[in-house]
């Protein structure tokens, strides 16, 4: 037994994935960058919280990067268009991918 949802309930529904991806990235960009111990051990890559000063600015880099994936996943939704469905599935993959990659890219930046 299938339950039909709308259309419009579906794209909101793929921003609500967006807004869940788009805090999730953030909060793990800057676990991995901001300082939890006093002292970081000698090993290469620093882990997270050590070598503060590269991985806050590459933290700020994508954070800047998916919040602009964001506000265009949720601009395409908020516009009429035809593909609007099509754009926010590409703006959330999008995004998504963008989150996985700016977490590793954060996790290298203390190496």
């Amino acid at each position: 037994m299938e339950v039909a949802v709308p259309a419009a309930v579906r794209s909101w529904l793929a921003v609500a994935v967006a807004s869940a991806v788009a805090v999730l990235a953030w909060a793990g960009f800057w676990y991995l960058a901001l300082p939890r111990a006093d002292v970081c051990p000698a090993i290469h890559p620093a882990p997270a919280g050590c070598r503060v000063d590269e991985r806050i600015s590459t933290a700020w880099l994508w954070t800047i990067i998916v919040a602009a994936l964001y506000v265009a996943t949720v601009v395409a939704r908020v516009r009429p268009s035809g593909q609007r469905r099509q754009a926010v599935a590409l703006g959330t993959v999008a995004l998504g991918v963008a989150a996985l990659y700016g977490l590793w890219t954060v996790w290298r930046a203390g190496g």
